[in-house]
């Protein structure tokens, strides 16, 4: 399991830092105007997800080579990637949320 875990963590890396900086920008205009821009934030995320879906699946393809000879397939890479960074912009808008109007 650790093994696995590691290689998700791997794939997610190839493009975590552009996912997690929208996040934090996306953290920042839920502190500067609240929840009503919660929605909009939300689906701004969604679509550069599918972009950097895109890109990876059209740009590094080659590198699924790798995870499928370890025994992990893309669509898992894939859903582990969105949910864990699903879940920071989660955990990112809740922190921004609760120190809004402070």
């Amino acid at each position: 399991m650790n093994k696995k875990l590691r290689l998700y963590f791997t794939f997610y890396k190839s493009f975590g830092f552009v996912s997690l900086s929208i996040s934090i920008v996306c953290a920042y205009f839920l502190f500067s105007y609240g929840i009503y821009a919660l929605a909009s934030l939300f689906w701004f995320k969604i679509i550069t997800l599918m972009l950097i879906f895109f890109y990876i699946r059209n740009y590094k393809a080659d590198e699924s080579y790798f995870y499928k000879n370890l025994g992990v397939g893309e669509r898992k890479l894939w859903i582990f990637s969105i949910i864990f960074d699903l879940t920071v912009f989660f955990l990112l808008a809740i922190i921004a949320l609760s120190f809004y109007g402070e």
